[in-house]
């Protein structure tokens, strides 16, 4: 942690007006939370009617916040970022009684973790000087794995956070909404969905002789990035295999493999999510060809890295 400055008049004034600032963007980013909750939900075709405990919730609101790190925020971002979540994150060793009760939805632990937040930035505002060398941390857990946060509340008075007026808010807000619905994302993802394939009948692998494909690795990429055009919430993936028989002629083959993100195959009937959900999901088709630029995570990321339960043989 850097240096910090000393409680100064000055400095008193600029941490209370950035805890204003800071409490208001927290206010509007809830707001949007809503409607990204809604239509992630609606999409999966799953129901928002359980809590999913303390943890997620703080990694959620956490976890927009951690949009402020962008590097075209700079200082500014950062140190409001570090200062955020791991205020929020310290929740999970040194729990508050509003946040220890059973509540119904993820809706509602992001808005009793909003509202938390909002109460102990109310604190920081009328006594800056009893809080403003307490160091804060936690772990905010995430589609990239777990990151460790520190700060105080004295750092504050190094930066100036935008208010409502300011160009640089609005870009802070875009980013931030855009992570919550990343991190919402690949909650409901790891906590509900496999990745399908392999099972009798259903994603068995396509062996296609190399001569098949005459232009090899291209033709592969194509076949495969019209598969997925055509069936969205699928992954197509092929490998090549060279080999020759004792004669010396080629017998090097393309081995295709598919999975979809959904639910076990059931009764024969496969489960994958729906086509509006995977067009809104996924930025690409085979890496590096963008089809969505707007999509929220590279489809190879969302099969192999997020630690799905493999389903169906």
């Amino acid at each position: 942690m850097s240096d910090i400055p000393d409680p100064t008049t000055a400095n008193i004034l600029q941490v209370q007006q950035n805890c204003k600032n800071i409490q208001n963007f927290n206010n509007q980013l809830y707001t949007y939370t809503i409607s990204k909750t809604a239509n992630c939900f609606l999409l999966l075709a799953l129901i928002d009617n359980e809590d999913p405990g303390l943890g997620i919730g703080l990694d959620l609101l956490s976890g927009a916040i951690t949009g402020l790190l962008s590097e075209e925020f700079g200082i500014t971002g950062h140190i409001a970022a570090e200062f955020i979540c791991s205020r929020i994150e310290s929740y999970y060793e040194k729990t508050p009684p509003s946040l220890l009760i059973q509540l119904t939805s993820y809706l509602t632990r992001v808005q009793q973790t909003s509202l938390q937040l909002n109460g102990d930035l109310d604190n920081y505002h009328s006594n800056p000087k009893t809080y403003w060398y307490d160091q804060v941390s936690g772990t905010v857990n995430g589609p990239w794995g777990s990151k460790y946060y520190s700060g105080c509340l004295g750092q504050l008075a190094e930066i100036d956070f935008p208010n409502e007026i300011d160009p640089l808010y609005n870009q802070m807000m875009q980013k931030a909404i855009y992570c919550f619905d990343q991190y919402l994302w690949w909650s409901l993802i790891t906590h509900n969905l496999y990745r399908v394939g392999q099972n009798e009948g259903f994603g068995l692998p396509v062996i296609v002789p190399a001569s098949d494909f005459k232009e090899g690795d291209v033709s592969a990429n194509n076949y495969c990035n019209t598969q997925m055009t055509s069936h969205p919430p699928y992954l197509y993936i092929w490998y090549y295999q060279q080999s020759q028989d004792k004669k010396g002629h080629d017998t090097s083959t393309y081995t295709i493999y598919n999975y979809y993100l959904g639910w076990p195959v059931k009764n024969t009937k496969i489960n994958p999510i729906s086509n509006d959900a995977a067009n809104y999901l996924f930025i690409d088709t085979i890496p590096n060809l963008i089809i969505n630029p707007y999509g929220l995570f590279n489809r190879y990321d969302v099969f192999y890295n997020f630690g799905l339960e493999q389903s169906g043989y």
